[in-house]
């Protein structure tokens, strides 16, 4: 059996943890307490070379976690908001005054980017906005609902989101060699037509990644503690999953007045470990 590699890049909402211009009683436990309970805002790294989504603290992150992200040549995408898909460092990549790569074949020096017709869209108006980007350096490929596609040697399956309702926004699973992953960032409770799908695709996950932007407040367009229980309770009875799964929060935020710690202290027990940035899971 074969391995993924999974980088939490960051685990944080929109407006990251804490908030940059906020003073909530969390947010200051947070500056306080430091180490996990900071989170950036999300994005993640498969096997080194795939990034899914894009977050505007990107550069920082690469820095100080050492990332080479000059060697990534696949961008797969959930959604089109700007703290998952910032464009203007799509666009950097696109420029040659902001990205020179020495030795590489300008045949081959592109990035390719997945999503729905939205980040089609969204990588259009990137190139706009930055009038001196090579446009044949950024290669969009469509995604489709319920179909198979592979980026940078791993298959990804979409499976509709509940979040931007006006947009189609995608969950992932993730499979490479045997080895399988649910990546299900930026999420409310998922239809029953979305679980169903999971469970017809055969798969027993090795691990499963949910979103918990909420916290101990009721889900809405991200999910909360009960939402987790019982994705992971649905996906235990369709045998989704066996004892060998493990399971990870991701996505937090300050709205429901809990930091990293006191959310690993409520959610360990049940099972689940709370990601923070730069966390490497070899899963398989």
């Amino acid at each position: 059996m074969s391995m993924i590699k999974l980088q939490y890049i960051g685990t944080g909402a929109a407006e990251g943890f804490p908030g940059m211009f906020c003073h909530c009683p969390a947010c200051e436990r947070a500056r306080k307490l430091g180490g996990r309970n900071l989170k950036t805002r999300s994005c993640a790294m498969i096997n080194d070379r795939i990034l899914i989504d894009l977050s505007p603290d990107l550069y920082a992150q690469s820095i100080g976690l050492g990332l080479k992200l000059w060697e990534v040549k696949d961008l797969v995408m959930t959604h089109s908001h700007c703290d998952h898909f910032d464009g203007f460092s799509v666009a950097l990549r696109a420029r040659d005054g902001a990205t020179v790569l020495p030795g590489m074949p300008e045949e081959e020096n592109y990035i390719s980017i997945y999503g729905s017709r939205f980040i089609d869209r969204a990588v259009e108006q990137a190139l706009r906005d930055q009038p001196h980007a090579d446009r044949k350096r950024l290669r969009y490929v469509p995604v489709e609902s319920g179909t198979w596609f592979q980026a940078g040697g791993v298959d990804f399956y979409p499976l509709k989101a509940n979040h931007k309702q006006d947009e189609l926004c995608y969950i992932y699973a993730v499979v490479s060699g045997g080895v399988s992953l649910l990546y299900a960032n930026d999420t409310g409770r998922l239809s029953e037509e979305t679980v169903r799908e999971i469970g017809s695709l055969g798969l027993v996950f090795d691990a499963v990644s949910m979103d918990c932007a909420r916290g101990t407040l009721p889900g809405d367009g991200h999910m909360g503690i009960n939402e987790n229980l019982e994705l992971k309770e649905q996906l235990i009875q369709m045998n989704c999953v066996n004892e060998e799964t493990k399971y990870y929060l991701n996505h937090l935020s300050h709205m429901s007045g809990i930091t990293h710690d006191d959310l690993q202290m409520i959610m360990g027990p049940k099972g689940f470990t709370v990601a923070y940035d730069g966390l490497v899971l070899e899963i398989g």
